[in-house]
């Protein structure tokens, strides 16, 4: 039996990932939104900043997975560390590669 589940053009989200037919994998927004609202338990639970940093770097392995060949890899882990500190508005925290 087939079904129809829309057009992919726009791209869709699927296991955390959103992928689109002309692009290499990317987080989807949901999985972003997680990220950053986990760590933030962390943080309010008085987490270190070395502590978050070792979840951004999990999450990051996680994210390339398997999927290595897949998944863009622009701005690697630091990107996502950088976005990670904007969103709980941490300042002077080391952004190393």
């Amino acid at each position: 039996m087939r079904r129809f589940i829309g057009r992919t053009e726009n791209g869709f989200d699927f296991l955390g990932y959103q992928i689109h037919p002309d692009r290499k994998l990317h987080p989807s927004a949901t999985s972003l939104h997680r990220l950053t609202e986990r760590a933030r338990q962390l943080y309010e639970q008085g987490a270190s900043i070395t502590r978050l940093r070792q979840y951004v770097t999990r999450w990051h392995r996680w994210l390339r997975g398997g999927l290595d060949d897949l998944v863009s890899k622009q701005g690697g882990l630091t990107r996502y560390w950088v976005y990670l500190l904007k969103h709980l508005h941490i300042t002077g925290a080391t952004v190393r590669t």
